[in-house]
């Protein structure tokens, strides 16, 4: 082989790394970030478990609810002695609790038997009862019925902020993932090109030397270059398996169970233009993090229900005084005034020092303050945690910027290289020493491309708007 091949040889090498990457893969084995999110949204169980929460919130505000459900209620009693009845007593009706603590009940009575007490004697076609209960002290305002119901709402909004924080912390880290597989699939096909380019020089480099155009030690360099390319191409394939079963890791079937990854797939790379956030935008999202971020609306959702809680230890600071008043019938037959007859009452008890009930008002009360005060620190720490992020993501912009100019420059001067090499101006030595800077360049570029994707997602989690 003469001179002239040769040099059409290493023109050639030089041209592919130039350019920089291997034929693009087909679309169809292209698997996009927005691919691999949908697959982990359909069937990722830790998604599955976010929307347990959701339905954990409806059945807790179900169940609130169910104390404001009507009661149906019966009793009989009867005594039968020395063949004598003594008594037959029962009663049946209906109890329907209100929202304001009114307690409205409908019953109808039967008393009959040879020793019943005077007080208990009743029409022989027994007694109807049409009344109400009503709380004109502690109870009137708020009640555990309502104060539950209240809670249960606020449970509504904590799981659902809880949900959304389970979703972006499982997004940004699938996010994560990807990127990093992407990486090392990008560097394995830079260290795969890089090799079959030295074992092409190496060719080339050998038969030069068997036809007397070059010496035994530019086969031997050309050789040790291909050795040492084969240990970084399969250090880059192991790095490459390692992010894909950390990749697989995300992906579950309907039926969750881990779901095949086919090798064939490979990540959208092509993804890394030039990322830019308007100054305005930033400051929108610093200061409507406190109304926006789900962690904050979890403490935001704990502090309405320690309040409801204090309302409910203030309401027992109030004495009880509950009045009744019930419209009695002969038999069904009511008068329609419901004026002649009824039965009445009234109740009243208080506590004397109220201790127990200023004690546990006193601990809400510092329940709240704690919870408030860990909100303000969490507010502060998500806005820096953001401000971080846009830090974060200029510099990775700058830095991208920055290299892409660097990856240019190397390539310059291995195109230089390579002309002195022609004219007998340089040695292999210095050409392959600038091919592996490239490479290097090259492997480093990809790497700041990675991270600027991971600082531009970084802004929306720190920010709480990742997810689902």
């Amino acid at each position: 082989m003469n001179f002239r091949k040769i040099f059409l040889i290493n023109l050639l090498i030089i041209n592919t790394l130039i350019v920089g990457k291997a034929q693009n893969p087909t679309a169809d084995s292209l698997f996009s970030l927005q691919n691999f999110l949908q697959l982990v949204a359909d069937n990722h169980p830790s998604v599955k478990q976010a929307n347990l929460l959701n339905r954990a919130a409806e059945a807790e505000l179900l169940a609130a609810k169910g104390g404001f459900d009507p009661k149906v209620y019966g009793d009989f009693e009867q005594k039968f002695f020395n063949k004598k009845t003594y008594f037959n007593i029962g009663e049946g009706g209906i109890k329907v609790p209100t929202w304001y603590g009114v307690e409205v009940k409908s019953s109808y009575s039967y008393v009959g038997g040879n020793f019943v007490n005077p007080s208990e004697v009743i029409p022989s076609a027994g007694q109807g009862l049409v009344g109400v209960s009503v709380p004109l002290l502690q109870g009137f305002m708020i009640d555990e019925r309502r104060g539950n119901l209240f809670k249960a709402r606020q449970s509504q909004l904590l799981n659902a902020s809880e949900r959304a924080v389970l979703l972006n912390d499982l997004a940004f880290s699938a996010t994560q993932i990807y990127w990093k597989w992407a990486f090392y699939v990008e560097n394995r096909r830079i260290f795969q090109e890089a090799l079959r380019l030295a074992e092409v020089r190496f060719a080339a480099t050998k038969t030069a030397f068997e036809q007397g155009d070059r010496m035994a030690m530019d086969t031997l360099e050309s050789f040790i270059l291909v050795q040492d390319r084969q240990l970084q191409a399969n250090e880059a394939n192991l790095d490459g398996q390692e992010a894909r079963l950390k990749l697989a890791n995300f992906l579950w079937n309907n039926q969750t169970k881990p779901a095949a990854f086919s090798d064939k797939l490979v990540p959208d790379f092509s993804k890394n233009g030039i990322y830019t956030e308007g100054s305005s935008n930033r400051v929108n999202l610093l200061e409507s993090i406190a109304e926006t971020h789900p962690v904050l609306k979890i403490y935001g959702a704990k502090l309405a229900q320690l309040n409801i809680d204090k309302q409910l230890k203030r309401e027992k600071l109030k004495p009880k005084l509950n009045a009744n008043y019930n419209v009695l019938s002969n038999g069904l037959a009511f008068n329609p005034l419901f004026t002649d007859n009824y039965k009445w009452g009234i109740s009243f008890s208080t506590s004397t020092l109220f201790r127990a009930e200023r004690g546990e008002l006193a601990l809400t009360k510092i329940k709240i303050e704690n919870t408030d005060l860990l909100r303000q620190q969490k507010e502060l720490e998500l806005k820096n945690k953001l401000q971080l992020a846009f830090n974060d993501l200029d510099n990775a912009l700058i830095q991208l910027r920055l290299y892409t100019k660097t990856v240019e420059n190397y390539r310059q001067l291995l195109t230089l290289e390579n002309n002195r090499f022609q004219l007998g101006e340089s040695s292999l030595f210095l050409l392959n020493s600038r091919e592996i800077k490239l490479i290097e360049a090259q492997v480093k570029l990809a790497k700041l491309q990675t991270e600027l994707q991971i600082a531009r997602a970084s802004i929306d989690w720190a920010a709480g708007r990742l997810g689902f």
